[in-house]
Protein backbone atom coordinates (compact mmCIF):
# COMPACT_ATOMS: atom_id res chain seq x y z
CA UNK A 1 0.00 0.00 0.00
CA UNK A 2 2.93 2.24 0.95
CA UNK A 3 4.33 1.77 -2.49
CA UNK A 4 1.32 2.71 -4.60
CA UNK A 5 0.68 5.67 -2.26
CA UNK A 6 4.09 6.81 -3.37
CA UNK A 7 3.26 6.08 -6.87
CA UNK A 8 0.55 8.00 -6.61
CA UNK A 9 2.35 10.97 -4.93
CA UNK A 10 5.07 11.07 -7.55
CA UNK A 11 1.99 10.80 -10.29
CA UNK A 12 0.27 14.08 -8.82
CA UNK A 13 3.57 15.82 -8.56
CA UNK A 14 4.29 15.66 -12.48
CA UNK A 15 0.97 16.54 -13.20
CA UNK A 16 1.29 19.87 -11.12
CA UNK A 17 4.61 20.60 -12.58
CA UNK A 18 2.96 19.78 -16.40
CA UNK A 19 0.21 22.42 -15.03
CA UNK A 20 2.25 24.88 -13.68
CA UNK A 21 4.57 24.90 -16.72
CA UNK A 22 1.30 25.19 -18.85
CA UNK A 23 0.78 28.53 -16.35
CA UNK A 24 3.35 30.13 -16.96
CA UNK A 25 3.64 29.72 -20.55
CA UNK A 26 -0.12 31.15 -20.46
CA UNK A 27 0.79 33.82 -18.52
CA UNK A 28 3.64 34.57 -20.63
CA UNK A 29 1.58 34.54 -24.06
CA UNK A 30 -1.04 36.68 -22.36
CA UNK A 31 1.43 39.08 -21.27
CA UNK A 32 3.52 39.39 -24.99
CA UNK A 33 -0.11 39.94 -26.10
CA UNK A 34 -1.14 42.59 -23.69
CA UNK A 35 2.03 44.81 -24.17
CA UNK A 36 1.29 47.99 -24.70
CA UNK A 37 2.95 48.68 -28.56
CA UNK A 38 4.24 51.89 -30.54
CA UNK A 39 2.67 51.56 -34.03
CA UNK A 40 6.13 52.03 -36.26
CA UNK A 41 5.74 53.79 -39.59
CA UNK A 42 4.47 51.82 -42.77
CA UNK A 43 7.16 50.95 -45.24
CA UNK A 44 7.23 52.89 -48.21
CA UNK A 45 5.89 51.46 -51.73
CA UNK A 46 8.31 49.33 -53.38
CA UNK A 47 7.81 48.77 -57.27
CA UNK A 48 8.92 45.04 -56.78
CA UNK A 49 5.83 44.03 -55.34
CA UNK A 50 3.71 44.69 -58.16
CA UNK A 51 5.20 41.54 -60.10
CA UNK A 52 2.89 39.59 -57.20
CA UNK A 53 -0.59 39.57 -56.42
CA UNK A 54 -2.95 41.56 -54.45
CA UNK A 55 0.33 43.08 -53.16
CA UNK A 56 -1.32 47.04 -53.49
CA UNK A 57 -4.24 45.64 -52.22
CA UNK A 58 -2.16 44.68 -49.11
CA UNK A 59 -0.31 47.53 -49.16
CA UNK A 60 -3.79 49.82 -48.98
CA UNK A 61 -4.62 47.65 -45.93
CA UNK A 62 -1.60 47.82 -44.21
CA UNK A 63 -2.76 50.67 -42.33
CA UNK A 64 -4.78 49.21 -39.66
CA UNK A 65 -4.26 45.35 -41.00
CA UNK A 66 -1.37 43.29 -39.28
CA UNK A 67 -1.99 40.44 -41.49
CA UNK A 68 -1.96 42.33 -44.99
CA UNK A 69 1.38 43.39 -43.53
CA UNK A 70 2.83 40.42 -42.77
CA UNK A 71 1.63 39.19 -45.93
CA UNK A 72 3.84 41.89 -47.50
CA UNK A 73 6.72 40.32 -45.33
CA UNK A 74 5.94 37.15 -47.07
CA UNK A 75 6.26 37.98 -50.38
CA UNK A 76 9.68 39.84 -49.52
CA UNK A 77 10.89 36.43 -47.68
CA UNK A 78 10.13 33.81 -50.18
CA UNK A 79 9.61 35.67 -53.38
CA UNK A 80 12.21 38.33 -53.62
CA UNK A 81 14.53 37.21 -50.83
CA UNK A 82 14.77 40.19 -49.36
CA UNK A 83 14.83 39.16 -45.57
CA UNK A 84 15.84 43.17 -44.59
CA UNK A 85 12.53 44.34 -45.78
CA UNK A 86 10.96 41.36 -44.72
CA UNK A 87 11.80 41.71 -41.22
CA UNK A 88 10.55 45.86 -42.14
CA UNK A 89 7.29 44.13 -42.76
CA UNK A 90 6.89 41.88 -40.09
CA UNK A 91 8.05 44.13 -37.61
CA UNK A 92 5.61 46.99 -38.51
CA UNK A 93 2.68 44.19 -38.32
CA UNK A 94 3.87 43.61 -35.30
CA UNK A 95 3.42 47.02 -33.98
CA UNK A 96 -0.02 46.57 -35.04
CA UNK A 97 -0.93 43.55 -33.05
CA UNK A 98 1.06 40.34 -31.97
CA UNK A 99 0.60 36.99 -34.34
CA UNK A 100 2.25 34.37 -33.46
CA UNK A 101 3.16 33.12 -36.92
CA UNK A 102 4.19 36.78 -37.75
CA UNK A 103 6.84 36.47 -34.86
CA UNK A 104 7.81 33.08 -36.17
CA UNK A 105 8.28 34.44 -39.85
CA UNK A 106 10.38 37.35 -38.02
CA UNK A 107 12.36 34.74 -36.39
CA UNK A 108 12.75 32.90 -39.33
CA UNK A 109 14.27 35.77 -41.55
CA UNK A 110 17.01 37.04 -38.64
CA UNK A 111 18.01 33.32 -38.95
CA UNK A 112 18.33 33.71 -42.82
CA UNK A 113 20.75 37.04 -42.27
CA UNK A 114 22.62 35.17 -39.45
CA UNK A 115 21.22 37.76 -36.88
CA UNK A 116 20.82 34.91 -34.21
CA UNK A 117 20.75 37.26 -31.16
CA UNK A 118 17.88 38.49 -32.64
CA UNK A 119 16.51 35.34 -34.21
CA UNK A 120 16.42 33.69 -30.70
CA UNK A 121 14.63 36.58 -29.06
CA UNK A 122 11.82 35.99 -31.47
CA UNK A 123 11.50 32.45 -31.32
CA UNK A 124 11.40 32.25 -27.91
CA UNK A 125 8.93 34.79 -28.03
CA UNK A 126 6.84 32.53 -31.08
CA UNK A 127 7.28 29.79 -28.50
CA UNK A 128 5.77 31.10 -25.93
CA UNK A 129 3.02 32.23 -28.22
CA UNK A 130 2.65 28.54 -28.92
CA UNK A 131 4.70 28.27 -32.72
CA UNK A 132 6.56 25.03 -30.69
CA UNK A 133 8.37 24.67 -33.32
CA UNK A 134 10.54 27.50 -32.66
CA UNK A 135 12.05 24.94 -30.07
CA UNK A 136 13.66 22.93 -32.61
CA UNK A 137 14.85 26.12 -34.38
CA UNK A 138 16.71 27.29 -31.32
CA UNK A 139 18.37 24.19 -30.98
CA UNK A 140 19.68 24.36 -34.01
CA UNK A 141 21.18 27.73 -33.96
CA UNK A 142 22.68 26.91 -30.70
CA UNK A 143 24.24 23.76 -31.74
CA UNK A 144 25.09 24.62 -35.77
CA UNK A 145 25.90 28.06 -35.31
CA UNK A 146 26.76 29.11 -31.85
CA UNK A 147 28.30 25.38 -31.02
CA UNK A 148 26.37 25.80 -27.54
CA UNK A 149 25.42 22.48 -26.76
CA UNK A 150 24.28 22.63 -23.68
CA UNK A 151 21.30 25.46 -24.99
CA UNK A 152 20.44 22.96 -27.59
CA UNK A 153 20.24 19.99 -25.43
CA UNK A 154 17.77 21.76 -23.24
CA UNK A 155 15.75 23.76 -26.78
CA UNK A 156 15.38 20.00 -28.33
CA UNK A 157 14.34 18.17 -25.51
CA UNK A 158 11.39 21.28 -25.20
CA UNK A 159 10.81 20.14 -29.13
CA UNK A 160 10.93 16.63 -28.21
CA UNK A 161 8.24 16.85 -25.45
CA UNK A 162 6.07 18.62 -28.09
CA UNK A 163 6.48 15.15 -29.99
CA UNK A 164 8.57 16.86 -32.93
CA UNK A 165 10.61 13.88 -34.48
CA UNK A 166 13.69 16.03 -35.78
CA UNK A 167 14.80 16.89 -32.53
CA UNK A 168 15.21 13.56 -31.48
CA UNK A 169 17.01 12.74 -34.74
CA UNK A 170 19.35 15.92 -34.41
CA UNK A 171 19.63 14.95 -30.04
CA UNK A 172 20.67 11.93 -30.87
CA UNK A 173 23.22 12.67 -33.39
CA UNK A 174 24.40 16.09 -31.01
CA UNK A 175 24.96 13.21 -28.07
CA UNK A 176 27.15 10.98 -30.65
CA UNK A 177 28.98 12.88 -32.47
CA UNK A 178 29.47 16.10 -29.76
CA UNK A 179 28.93 14.63 -26.38
CA UNK A 180 30.56 11.57 -27.18
CA UNK A 181 27.24 10.07 -24.80
CA UNK A 182 25.87 6.69 -26.77
CA UNK A 183 24.02 5.42 -24.15
CA UNK A 184 22.34 8.78 -24.92
CA UNK A 185 23.02 8.74 -28.57
CA UNK A 186 21.13 5.12 -28.66
CA UNK A 187 18.16 5.80 -26.28
CA UNK A 188 17.31 8.74 -28.82
CA UNK A 189 17.40 7.20 -31.76
CA UNK A 190 16.05 3.51 -30.59
CA UNK A 191 12.96 5.95 -29.65
CA UNK A 192 12.37 6.33 -33.34
CA UNK A 193 11.73 3.00 -34.26
CA UNK A 194 8.72 2.34 -35.65
CA UNK A 195 7.85 6.12 -35.74
CA UNK A 196 10.80 7.37 -38.40
CA UNK A 197 12.87 4.15 -38.76
CA UNK A 198 12.71 0.62 -39.16
CA UNK A 199 14.22 -1.67 -36.19
CA UNK A 200 16.64 -2.68 -38.89
CA UNK A 201 17.78 0.92 -39.78
CA UNK A 202 18.35 2.47 -36.39
CA UNK A 203 20.31 -1.10 -35.50
CA UNK A 204 22.44 -0.57 -38.43
CA UNK A 205 23.19 2.91 -37.84
CA UNK A 206 24.01 2.44 -34.06
CA UNK A 207 26.14 -0.89 -34.50
CA UNK A 208 27.60 -0.72 -38.23
CA UNK A 209 27.89 2.86 -38.82
CA UNK A 210 28.52 4.40 -35.44
CA UNK A 211 30.29 1.26 -33.86
CA UNK A 212 28.09 0.95 -30.64
CA UNK A 213 28.66 -2.08 -28.70
CA UNK A 214 25.77 -4.28 -28.03
CA UNK A 215 26.02 -3.38 -23.92
CA UNK A 216 25.73 0.19 -24.77
CA UNK A 217 22.73 -0.12 -26.83
CA UNK A 218 20.69 -2.43 -24.51
CA UNK A 219 21.60 0.21 -21.88
CA UNK A 220 20.64 3.00 -23.90
CA UNK A 221 17.18 0.71 -24.66
CA UNK A 222 16.55 0.11 -21.24
CA UNK A 223 17.55 4.21 -20.12
CA UNK A 224 14.24 5.03 -22.63
CA UNK A 225 12.09 2.39 -21.43
CA UNK A 226 12.37 3.69 -17.90
CA UNK A 227 13.53 7.49 -18.16
CA UNK A 228 10.92 10.45 -18.29
CA UNK A 229 13.34 12.18 -19.98
CA UNK A 230 12.19 10.20 -23.33
CA UNK A 231 8.66 10.81 -23.87
CA UNK A 232 7.92 8.62 -26.84
CA UNK A 233 9.59 5.55 -26.21
CA UNK A 234 9.80 2.22 -27.87
CA UNK A 235 9.00 -0.64 -26.12
CA UNK A 236 9.55 -3.74 -28.62
CA UNK A 237 12.27 -6.06 -28.66
CA UNK A 238 15.90 -4.94 -30.10
CA UNK A 239 16.82 -8.64 -30.61
CA UNK A 240 20.66 -7.18 -30.51
CA UNK A 241 21.92 -10.68 -30.70
CA UNK A 242 20.85 -11.74 -34.37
Amino acid sequence: MKIKNNIFKIILVSLLALNFTACDDNKSSNKIKSEKKLKLPKPEWDNRLTNYKNTIEWYQLADNDEIAASNIGVIYSDKIKDYKKAIEWYLYSDSIKTDASNIFNLALNYDESKDYNMAIKFYEKAFLLGKTKSAHNLGLIYEEALKDNQNAVKWYKKAIERENINSIKNLGLLYHENLKNDVKASAYYITLIDKRYSKEEVLNLLKNKWKIPNDIIQKGYELQLNSDEFPIKYKGKLDLDE
